[in-house]
């Protein structure tokens, strides 16, 4: 006789009822195999004394199990595990008398992807501070206007038509349009509605892009030192990585030609306006020219440009898209940095057969878009109150730059070198080769202050010692009680190993 009573376990704190428990660990032990097909079980009133529970109890959960098909009741005969059930694999009681959560999967995965690694997230309620990589500061944006256009936008008389699924895979026409004249006014790029495709933000624009251009194998140029983030969607695509040097006028466009001579092309990843990591900006002559190569060898530009917003010094060199002629460039751009990371809005901007392309292929992984938000946006933009906001945060970051650059001068001295940008959210920082940035995060962690741990590598795989620092996000008290902790965790981290030589 099995043990019913250990083999059925029921939480009385659950609001879940007992006979459905009773039913779901009958299930639960037939699918382990420690009840077999046929196997007779006790009568209502045995299993009732059993598991201290009335008879009506165990009469409704055998009630269910007889409808769901696990068991048959034989008049005269008693109750059994239906014989229709296909036979499992019988268990020895005591491998799996409770099952636990599973770490391993019972189906093969995928070794391509072994090069995505997985970093643990800190314990936050030790943190105060965080530099991170460039993000904007949300307690600055526009949210009493953003609130009022969503709550207009899920609460007016026509809202139910933005909390239904909508027909257009483009995203919302309003949107649309609004790009259109923004696009126009701001970066000199001349499109229409249908040239526009909304996405999840700029990373699921990238994956959609790959998937659709590339076949396994096709060969993707990348700076030496680019965004790790999209050559790893690269990677996912099967596309093959090729790197070309980055220096003080952005990716070298002579060592790229030389490329193209020998190789086959398919797409170039490149960020002409404050490339990442490193912040530099790809200088016109060399935009000119990476165009005529694309027209030449016949390859895809995809232009990353994520921070067009956020220029500083003078105004920006207009982006490739607005002298792309050819159809070339594939243009990518955020709302997430404009307004708020959180919201997850960026767009694309190509040609009519590349976009309807790829909201034929985007309708299978973000099927209908979120309407509400979008025409929320659109109404901001409408309203002038993104313009406004852009003009309000682009004097607070100018401030916050020229802040963040003399902290870093006067607390970090001569154990790090930095240009100032001209432009976006972050300073490209190289540290002393004695100085490892990796052990320095570890211990300012331990002092509340969280460093970005993205670690970037050249051609050779090796790591640079130099990290993206942001100031957008940190305001000047916290900015300097940042960079107080890490001069204090240099300064520790030189004494002790001082002391070990």
């Amino acid at each position: 006789m099995l043990p019913l009573k250990t083999m059925i376990l029921l939480d009385r704190e659950t609001r879940v009822p007992l006979y459905l428990q009773i039913c779901n660990e009958i299930i639960r032990n037939i699918n382990l195999g420690l009840i077999e097909v046929g196997f007779k079980l006790p009568g209502s009133r045995t299993l009732a004394n059993l598991l201290a529970v009335s008879r009506k109890t165990v009469g409704l959960a055998y009630e269910e199990l007889e409808a769901q098909g696990w068991i048959e009741i034989k008049p005269n005969q008693g109750t059994f595990i239906s014989s229709a059930i296909p036979v499992s694999r019988f268990q020895p009681l005591s491998l799996a008398i409770k099952s636990e959560p599973k770490e391993q999967s019972g189906f093969p995965l995928d070794p391509h992807l072994d090069f995505l690694t997985h970093h643990q997230s800190p314990d936050f309620r030790q943190i105060r501070y965080v530099i991170d990589t460039g993000y904007p500061d949300v307690r600055i944006a526009p949210l009493k206007g953003l609130t009022q256009a969503l709550n207009s936008s899920i609460a007016g008389k026509r809202s139910w038509k933005n909390m239904n699924y909508s027909p257009d895979f483009k995203g919302s026409l309003a949107l649309r349009k609004e790009l259109v004249k923004y696009l126009a006014e701001t970066r000199g790029i001349k499109v229409d509605t249908d040239n526009i495709l909304i996405s999840r933000g700029s990373l699921m624009a990238f994956s959609n892009i790959f998937q659709m251009l590339l076949q396994p194998g096709d060969k993707v140029v990348v700076g030496e030192v680019s965004f790790q983030v999209a050559n790893n969607i690269i990677r996912i695509a099967r596309g093959e990585l090729l790197q070309v040097p980055v220096d003080e006028q952005g990716i070298n466009v002579d060592a790229l030609e030389i490329l193209c001579q020998n190789e086959k092309i398919r797409a170039v990843f490149v960020m002409p306006h404050h490339h990442h990591p490193t912040t530099v900006s790809l200088s016109a002559a060399r935009r000119m020219k990476l165009l005529m190569l694309a027209a030449t060898y016949r390859f895809a530009i995809i232009e990353d440009d994520y921070d067009y917003d956020f220029h500083y010094a003078s105004s920006p060199i207009l982006p490739m898209a607005s002298s792309d002629y050819h159809g070339a460039v594939i243009y990518v751009g955020s709302l997430s940095k404009t307004v708020a990371p959180g919201l997850r809005l960026g767009f694309i901007v190509a040609a009519h057969d590349c976009i309807n392309a790829l909201a034929r292929l985007s309708r299978f992984m973000d099927c209908h878009g979120n309407t509400a938000l979008e025409k929320a946006i659109a109404s901001l933009m409408r309203e002038g109150i993104i313009r406004r906001h852009l003009k309000k945060a682009l004097k607070t970051y100018r401030t916050r730059r020229d802040l963040f650059c003399q902290l870093l001068t006067d607390k970090l001295g001569d154990a790090i070198s930095f240009s100032a940008p001209e432009g976006g959210l972050a300073v490209w920082v190289q540290f002393r080769a004695d100085l490892p940035i990796l052990k320095l995060r570890k211990q300012a962690m331990k002092q509340g202050l969280l460093i970005s741990k993205t670690v970037f590598k050249n051609s050779s795989g090796n790591s640079i010692n130099a990290i993206r620092m942001g100031f957008a996000s940190l305001s000047a008290e916290e900015m300097e009680a940042a960079l107080n902790i890490l001069q204090s965790v240099i300064r520790q981290y030189q004494q002790l190993e001082n002391l070990s030589k």
